[in-house]
């Protein structure tokens, strides 16, 4: 399990993060809030830019040459206040599931799948980490699905880690990212 500890790399421009929503407010009267530092964990989400993935076989992107369409389906963990040796942290620790389709280019091999995790601030690529889940067809399954190890990021329990958001998402090529693009409809 790789753990995160938030360290600045430089300041790259998200385009792709244009359209995200932000995650609901809390009901919490603001008394209450100020003594809980929970109030300061960040939003964790899918970007929708990367959320899918078609594999085709080299040079070609006819539907006889899919190799796979996979999707991250959902994000699911939890946020927890801890202290490591004196350090007061914000643990952020989460799953990410998948799904993928066999496509008729792959005969059932398994697929892996790059994909990745960022601690963003507006438009700020913070910290990265690159990840790769390997998918399984057992038989003649048409669909596999599976679950990520965890991911866990220790923050600072402080208003500054509100103001993040850590965000997953597929490693995509160009050509990936053009052919999600084109047909957003792709599902597994």
């Amino acid at each position: 399990m790789k753990v995160f500890r938030l360290r600045l790399l430089s300041a790259v421009s998200l385009t792709a993060l244009l359209g995200l929503a932000a995650c609901g407010g809390d009901s919490q009267p603001d008394a209450a809030k100020a003594s809980d530092p929970l109030q300061f964990c960040p939003p964790v989400a899918v970007l929708q830019q990367a959320q899918t993935v078609t594999l085709f076989l080299p040079g070609r992107s006819d539907i006889a040459a899919q190799i796979s369409t996979a999707q991250i389906t959902g994000i699911s963990g939890q946020c927890t206040y801890r202290k490591k040796g004196k350090t007061p942290l914000l643990e952020v620790k989460f799953t990410a599931s998948f799904l993928a389709a066999n496509g008729p280019a792959n005969h059932g091999q398994p697929v892996t799948l790059p994909w990745f995790v960022a601690i963003t601030k507006g438009d700020q690529i913070l910290d990265k980490k690159e990840y790769s889940i390997k998918l399984g067809f057992d038989g003649n399954m048409s669909k596999t699905a599976a679950v990520s190890k965890p991911v866990v990021i220790d923050l600072p329990p402080s208003p500054a880690s509100a103001r993040l958001q850590i965000l997953a998402g597929f490693e995509m090529t160009p050509e990936q990212l053009a052919y999600a693009a084109a047909h957003p409809g792709a599902a597994p």
